[in-house]
């Protein structure tokens, strides 16, 4: 009875004590930029690939889209913008953090 007892004290600490460390006294969440700030950023990293030589100048001042769109199953901006080059129409892909932060790019022909 006396092991019982100790085994069902040690229980109920644990339990009650997990109750301690979970506080709402803060987020987990990072802040999710918005579609037209994804679109903004993403024509600044635009810039920055021509500027760079990674991406053909057609790209400059072309429109872009954005969608919240889920890769390797996370959630990412995907920001494209269509342009006609010499080898048809391409598309440039810019992929964003939901915190807008710059991850990668690529170019679609279609």
């Amino acid at each position: 009875m006396k092991k019982l007892f100790c085994i069902v004290s040690i229980l109920a600490s644990l339990l009650f004590s997990m109750q301690l460390f979970a506080h709402g006294t803060h987020s987990h969440d990072k802040t999710t930029v918005s579609m037209m700030e994804a679109e903004g950023l993403a024509s600044k990293e635009i810039d920055r690939l021509i500027k760079e030589g990674k991406v053909d100048n057609v790209f400059a001042g072309k429109p872009v889209n954005a969608s919240m769109s889920r890769v390797n199953n996370q959630r990412q901006w995907v920001v494209t913008t269509k342009a006609d080059t010499a080898d048809g129409e391409q598309e440039l892909q810019v992929f964003l953090s939901t915190e807008g932060y710059f991850l990668s790019f690529g170019v679609v022909e279609h």
